[in-house]
């Protein structure tokens, strides 16, 4: 079973393989990328349901996220130093008051010698909590931004919500997803900070099938498990939002609008895209259904480049993309993830609306 590696010398985050020997042995594509002896082992502080290792022999900030229990329970068995000196230690009210110190300092310092430099430290400091007010606060500015209207057709909502919840079950976001569906005549999909995500309806008219959308959704929930929004603000939303997240004003107007402009108006890096494309291979894996549903979907959206918000412009994808999207794909061996009359119910999500919202 995979498990969320972080190499120490970057933020991303790798999807790799656990196998023993004379020491943990961490495989990436079927290349060793690691190799920790137990005894160099140790644990570290981690949210709920996590078992996070490091090791003295590796690079200081290192680590291994388990979420499965019997994964975590055999790699403790073979560690028989877990709780040695290097490892996890009693969090004390110093370290609290220099860890915010040095966060405030962290801003202050992006503010003045440039965002793209520390961003990706930060996006580890800022915690996770943080998000969903930031979120909800975006989360307006980009409804009055697209001058768009929510579709709450009850039988769609219901469907999406089922779908969205198998992906969930597999995904583990620490932040419950929460989808929403817009009317637009763009085809598009996006996530924003605090696990809010939207689709644009013209994009489930493009889907041909629940396992088309369902792959551009974990490609979204994988962003947010990699917290790309945040990395992103932190990056290009400038120094109005650093300094609303210096303040503690995550909610407010300023910040709030500057964030919802940059989320729709970036694009992320190749490797982020590539990144989400096997976070949302992962997820389809697991569950028994085709990855290359994914690529078949942006391959027929890609002429639709007339906008300047498109799922092609924000998700380019390259020859080398499709291909990788491609050859992770496997025979669907799960259960469909909805029934026919749920598909034809979330196709017609909108029914009652129209363009203009009248």
């Amino acid at each position: 079973m995979s498990v969320a590696y972080f190499d120490g010398r970057t933020s991303r985050r790798r999807l790799v393989e656990l196998r023993f020997g004379d020491g943990l042995i961490i495989v990436e594509n079927g290349d060793i990328v690691a190799d920790w002896p137990f005894a160099n082992i140790r644990r570290f502080d981690a949210p709920h349901g996590i078992l996070r290792l490091g090791a003295t022999s590796a690079a200081e900030l290192a680590r291994l996220d388990i979420r499965a229990p019997d994964q975590a329970a055999l790699v403790l068995r073979h560690c028989p130093d877990i709780a040695g000196v290097g490892g996890l230690v009693p969090i004390k009210l110093g370290r609290i008051i220099g860890w915010s110190l040095a966060a405030a300092a962290a801003i202050i310092g992006t503010i003045w010698f440039g965002v793209p430099v520390v961003a990706d430290q930060l996006t580890e400091i800022i915690p996770i909590a943080w998000e969903k007010p930031l979120g909800q606060a975006v989360d307006g500015q980009i409804r009055l931004l697209f001058g768009t209207t929510a579709c709450i057709d009850e039988a769609g909502v219901a469907a999406l919500n089922k779908l969205v919840a198998r992906l969930q079950s597999t995904a583990n976001l620490p932040i419950p997803p929460e989808p929403a569906v817009l009317l637009s005549k763009i085809p598009n999909a996006f996530a924003l900070p605090g696990g809010r995500i939207y689709i644009l309806s013209n994009l489930i008219g493009d889907a041909a099938s629940p396992d088309e959308l369902a792959g551009v959704l974990a490609h979204e929930l994988g962003h947010v498990a990699h917290r790309d929004g945040v990395r992103r603000l932190l990056r290009d939303g400038g120094t109005g939002y650093l300094l609303g997240l210096l303040f503690g004003d995550v909610s407010g107007a300023g910040a709030a609008l500057v964030a919802a402009r940059t989320l729709l108006n970036s694009a992320y890096s190749l490797e982020v895209e590539t990144a989400a494309d096997d976070f949302s291979a992962m997820v389809m894996t697991r569950l028994g259904r085709p990855t290359a549903a994914l690529g078949a979907l942006l391959h027929r959206v890609a002429p639709e480049t007339d906008t300047d918000i498109t799922l092609f412009r924000d998700h380019p994808l390259t020859p080398d993309r499709e291909r990788r999207l491609a050859e992770t794909n496997a025979p669907a061996t799960g259960p469909e993830l909805l029934s026919a009359p749920e598909w034809a119910a979330l196709r017609v999500i909108c029914r009652d609306i129209s363009v203009n919202g009248k």
